[in-house]
């Protein structure tokens, strides 16, 4: 993170192409960004995120904690309360199928909805500081967190790139 006395760069651009070429320029300075887009473009994915989502990880944990969870309910409850049919096992592993394949899902799903909201940072109800209305309707936004001696050199990039406006405000 970026110390508390750090100022927000935010470039205003007309042109998505322009906005990626910023990006790149911030990411080789290796500062921390957030881009804006007033519509989902795969090519803004793969600019500023271009690593598989760690959210799968959570998920696949989630799906095999959820199995076992299902089967272990089952096969704990049938232990507890043992019923003999026709002398098969108390223990009849075809018959948890069904609980196991369940709270695979319900936790597989569960788990990802939190990986997303961890992994997001949904909600980010406090890290508005360089939010303009104008990126949800026509323009692309780049805010870039850096230390008060970066701030020119950072205008001066962001304005090379393509800006139409480079603004500075004070960060979270």
């Amino acid at each position: 993170m970026v110390e508390s006395s750090s100022r927000a760069v935010v470039g205003v651009f007309t042109y998505m192409d322009d906005a990626l070429e910023a990006v790149n320029k911030v990411k080789a300075a290796n500062m921390d960004y957030r881009m804006y887009s007033p519509v989902p473009r795969h090519e803004i994915e793969e600019v500023t995120y271009p690593e598989k989502s760690p959210v799968r990880i959570l998920s696949l944990v989630g799906a095999i904690v959820g199995c076992a969870s299902g089967f272990a309910l089952a096969i704990l409850c049938s232990l507890d309360w043992p019923l003999r049919t026709s002398a098969k096992n108390v223990v009849s592993i075809p018959a948890f199928f069904v609980p196991g394949y369940e709270w695979t899902i319900l936790f597989g799903g569960l788990s990802t909805l939190l990986g997303i909201f961890i992994f997001c940072k949904i909600p980010s109800v406090l890290r508005t500081a360089g939010y303009d209305p104008r990126f949800s309707n026509d323009k692309f936004g780049v805010v870039v967190a850096c230390a008060m001696g970066q701030v020119d050199d950072m205008k001066r990039r962001m304005l090379d790139s393509g800006a139409d406006e480079v603004d500075v405000r004070d960060s979270l």
